[in-house]
């Protein structure tokens, strides 16, 4: 039971070899807890601090056949973001913090939202909970950069922005297929995909860019659209199964460290690799790396610039695209002009809505400075903002911080291994290439059933009353 910040009840306490050191009624101020391990239903309990920690369990019975069969590919993901209601999850305005699984891996996510506001408009945005998860959100505000004209504004993967003129479309394209120029041009959701290498999960490969007559190739930026496939998801579905009913345990051990999770995956994301970005020097006769596009997450596109290098005079530029072969969905290429850097104003909340009624506790949690506002499986919160009423249009950026907890499946507990954990953790590069066969069979069904087993936050009641 919780009592304010205390909790009660009857338990067992440990030593740090884990041996039994004391059995009876036990007293514990929350903020002295890592994780809570529980299998009740979430609502019931008093305080959102111990919802925020909370760890589920729950029955693979209860999130369908597909599931049952396919434990590693069920539907996963951070919040989901549309601006259109009526909007399924496969067109997703934007995710927020997809790897922050843990408290000490929260971290604030910048996403473009890829549209323009009207001054003097109000905006609305739907967040959803659509997985079996626990979604903290510690902040949610938005990012209005002014424009005019038929310009753009957007986001370099430093989190800087950029006002730009023009859009000049890939004139070829070739990849280890053959030519893909029809895939990348426009970002028309026309995505260039590859499988997995059979046997190395972490091989890359390559896609050659060109673009001819480029009229000014002073300041240029290379656009880009681009997310995840479902390969960082089989991975941390794994880790969470191999870990089995210790889950709480490495979780606890984990939080409790100094630095937290920060270095859980930094392995396994090195060995992947982000996309890296080559520009042709013609006077040197090479290729001079640019810098490189990362985001966690395979649900929403990215819409990120990337600075180039580039020198004037220069009517064709060449690019080369190395990335991890089977990681990485990219929709489209193109270059354009950047006039200058943009500053962002800050958008907050006005009001929020829970199933058509506004939530001043919500709305409060939102702003308040280290306070979540939780959100459950099928939970729907709609935020309203005000665009003031300057002389410039805007466009608009999602800014979240927070974090989510994976609810443990029991599928995945019966494939409990510390051993390949630790191999996955310490010698990713073994361990891909280990792992290439087992993740082949899986690429051929994952599809299906990660998009057939998302919780309907459509129409679904709020759990919060």
């Amino acid at each position: 039971i919780n009592h304010l910040d205390v909790v009660e009840g009857h338990g067992t306490r440990y030593n740090f070899n884990r041996q039994k050191i004391y059995q009876g009624r036990i007293s514990c101020p929350v903020d002295s807890v890592a994780i809570f391990e529980t299998n009740q239903n979430p609502e019931e309990m008093e305080k959102d601090r111990i919802r925020a920690l909370s760890l589920m369990a729950v029955l693979d019975a209860g999130v369908g056949l597909f599931c049952l069969i396919n434990p590693k590919a069920c539907f996963g993901s951070c919040p989901t973001f549309y601006i259109d209601d009526d909007r399924s999850v496969h067109s997703s305005d934007a995710e927020g913090f997809s790897n922050a699984i843990l408290p000490s891996l929260e971290y604030a996510d910048v996403d473009a939202l890829n549209i323009q506001c009207r001054r003097g408009d109000t905006f609305s945005l739907i967040m959803k909970n659509e997985a079996l998860e626990t979604h903290c959100i510690k902040d949610l505000r938005l990012l209005a950069c002014p424009v005019s004209d038929d310009r753009r504004v957007f986001q370099s993967p430093h989190d800087e922005f950029y006002l730009c003129d023009g859009y000049i479309p890939v004139s070829r394209a070739m990849g280890s297929e053959g030519e893909v120029t029809s895939q990348l041009r426009f970002p028309d959701k026309q995505e260039r995909i590859s499988l997995a290498d059979k046997d190395d999960m972490s091989s890359k490969e390559e896609v050659v860019l060109e673009f001819r007559d480029v009229e000014d190739s002073r300041d240029l930026g290379l656009l880009t659209g681009f997310r995840q496939t479902l390969m960082t998801t089989y991975l941390i579905y794994s880790a969470m199964g191999y870990m089995g009913d210790h889950v709480a345990d490495v979780f606890a051990t984990i939080e409790r460290n100094q630095g937290g999770g920060n270095g859980l995956f930094s392995g396994l994301k090195r060995a992947l690799g982000g996309i890296d970005v080559y520009l042709w020097n013609e006077q040197e006769n090479m290729w001079e790396l640019q810098g490189g596009l990362y985001e966690t997450g395979p649900i929403a596109i990215n819409h990120q610039i990337l600075p180039l290098d580039s020198e004037s005079g220069i009517s064709d530029v060449r690019l080369k695209i190395v990335l991890n072969q089977g990681l990485w969905r990219i929709d489209y290429f193109a270059l354009t002009n950047m006039v200058k850097k943009s500053e962002p104003i800050i958008l907050e909340p006005d009001s929020v809505l829970i199933q058509g009624e506004a939530d001043s506790l919500k709305l409060e949690q939102i702003h308040a400075e280290n306070r979540y506002l939780i959100s459950l499986p099928g939970n729907r919160y709609q935020f309203f903002f005000s665009v003031p009423g300057a002389n410039s249009n805007y466009e608009l950026f999602l800014h979240s911080e927070g974090y989510y907890l994976e609810w443990m499946r029991e599928g995945w507990i019966k494939n409990k291994n510390l051993f390949k954990l630790r191999q996955m953790l310490k010698n990713p590069e073994k361990y891909l290439k280990k792992e290439a066969e087992a993740y082949k069979n899986y690429e051929k069904t994952m599809e299906e059933v990660f998009w057939n087993t998302r919780i309907d936050a459509q129409n679904s009641p709020s759990h919060e009353k």
